[in-house]
């Protein structure tokens, strides 16, 4: 049914999310992400609200194990469940209902975990995670600035989320995808600041068509990061003359 990574990328205080599945829209039900606290996934016959309670929970100082082991004491249908939930540290925690789909399943590591249901195999999942463990980058990587940084740890997420797909993903096929990721904030807003918050809702190739639009979307970020440059390079009295004129 639905496949999904979250993530951290520790030296650049980034946090993020990707997901592929047969139903429609599946970025509008599974992720939600606060950069103050956390990222969490629900998942397999979804429950929205389980995102907010889970991120209200982390905020308050939970572990992401216990947060996702509250699945039942918040929702009267939990053994449909599936969840997920990563924070700000790199801790992890996963669960899942005994009435979700098979296969099912769940698989951590440092800085991530992934989850899945109603997929072809283990594979899906194991695709996903040897994937990202692979594509870690070399301590010390010259990620300076931070436009850098996310673009490459948003393409990090697609590359893990098209090895899910081509190992089987979803059993039933292919539908919409999505992808989102934030820098680690210190105050809590709502909505948060995303820096990436990318959907494809139906689409035959949603995975590639995923690629499609965060290339643009980092093409946005460069392009923004060069016009705010191109502004502090300029001088004093001709930034002042200009807010005159625009004024």
């Amino acid at each position: 049914m639905t496949f999904t990574l979250l993530a951290r990328d520790r030296a650049a205080g980034l946090l993020g999310a990707v997901t592929a599945s047969r139903s429609l829209a599946v970025g509008n039900a599974v992720l939600a992400i606060d950069p103050t606290v956390g990222v969490v996934a629900s998942q397999a016959w979804t429950n929205r609200a389980l995102r907010g309670s889970m991120l209200d929970a982390l905020a308050a100082g939970e572990s992401p194990d216990a947060v996702v082991g509250r699945v039942a004491e918040w929702d009267d249908a939990p053994e449909f469940r599936q969840t997920a939930a990563l924070d700000l540290t790199g801790r992890t925690g996963a669960w899942v209902g005994d009435l979700t789909s098979p296969w099912t399943g769940q698989r951590h590591g440092a800085d991530y975990v992934t989850v899945g249901n109603l997929l072809t195999g283990p594979e899906v999942l194991d695709a996903i995670a040897d994937s990202f463990e692979r594509s870690a980058p070399e301590p010390g990587s010259p990620e300076h600035e931070q436009t850098t940084a996310i673009a490459v740890f948003a393409r990090r997420l697609l590359v893990a989320l098209h090895a899910g797909q081509s190992a089987g993903g979803d059993a039933r096929g292919r539908q919409s995808a999505a992808i989102i990721v934030a820098t680690r904030q210190e105050r809590r807003i709502h909505p948060p600041e995303l820096a990436i918050d990318l959907r494809v809702d139906d689409h035959t190739h949603p995975v590639d068509e995923l690629d499609r639009l965060l290339e643009l979307r980092i093409q946005d970020l460069h392009e923004a990061l060069i016009s705010s440059s191109s502004v502090d390079a300029e001088p004093e009295g001709s930034r002042r003359g200009e807010r005159s004129t625009q004024a």
